[in-house]
């Protein structure tokens, strides 16, 4: 009997490792099956994310560049209207043809199926005309709001500037350093500065912001991470920056001669 108990004992032993086997076996072949459902479904993501229409988009399109991007909350065509009469020069309807750019310059367009024109300037000038104060001029003079926001990832910072009615109503700046934004001394702003922790399984990654606003406050939970909280603050407004800078527009860039494409 003992014996018999034994060898019945082996074959459910036997049997057990049989079937644990037979799990692990399977476990291993559905681990890359499960990836690549999972590499696909991301794939999906993906191409919805960036075959969208234009016109459903909000927010930033990419942080992954150095860009400086006026958003003004009217038609291009009277935005046009409002910068020719500022310039030296200006030319309309410059897509698909050959134009010739020298010092400071910037190009104006519109997205259809937005209520914002956007203004991207040549970042190597300075158009005296795209600075704060003549951005809160143009926010009253159009009777509409206007935003500056400049992006860096290279610098690790981003920020923007939104005026109505002639002022600065609100203020960010958001960096992955420790270095405070120059242009909180030049408005003499009493800016609240944060200390953010973007991620909790990080608690060496840290973030610096600045903040200041007529109309709002907020705590560093509501900031919570520097490129987010831009990102929201577009959205919220209904307006989109569609990264496309000069250097998309012109195709042959630091040639005095280019092609617009």
């Amino acid at each position: 009997m003992q014996h018999e108990s034994k060898n019945l004992a082996n074959s459910h032993d036997t049997l057990l490792m049989f079937r644990l086997h037979e799990f692990l076996t399977g476990l291993t072949e559905a681990i890359p099956a499960r990836n690549n459902d999972l590499d696909a479904q991301w794939n999906l993501k993906l191409a919805a994310h960036f075959t969208r229409p234009w016109s459903e988009r909000r927010g930033i399109e990419s942080i992954d560049r150095n860009a400086e991007v006026i958003l003004v909350k009217v038609p291009l065509n009277l935005l046009s209207d409002v910068l020719a009469a500022k310039a030296i020069e200006s030319k309309r309807d410059v897509i698909s043809s050959e134009i010739e750019v020298s010092g400071s310059f910037a190009f104006a367009y519109q997205l259809v199926g937005h209520d914002w024109s956007i203004i991207v300037p040549d970042m190597r000038g300075d158009l005296v005309v795209l600075h704060s104060i003549e951005l809160a001029q143009l926010s009253k003079q159009l009777g509409q709001p206007v935003i500056r926001l400049l992006v860096s990832d290279t610098g690790g910072c981003i920020s923007y500037e939104f005026f109505e009615d002639g002022e600065l109503v609100e203020y960010f700046s958001g960096s992955e350093t420790d270095e405070s934004p120059e242009d909180v001394d030049e408005y003499s702003l009493k800016a609240q500065r944060y200390i953010l922790s973007p991620d909790p399984d990080d608690d060496e990654a840290q973030q610096t912001a600045y903040f200041w606003s007529l109309r709002r406050q907020i705590t560093d939970e509501e900031i919570g991470n520097i490129w987010d909280f831009t990102y929201q603050f577009l959205c919220d407004r209904d307006a989109f920056d569609p990264a496309i800078d000069c250097g998309n527009l012109l195709g042959e860039y630091f040639l005095s001669v280019a092609i617009a494409t």
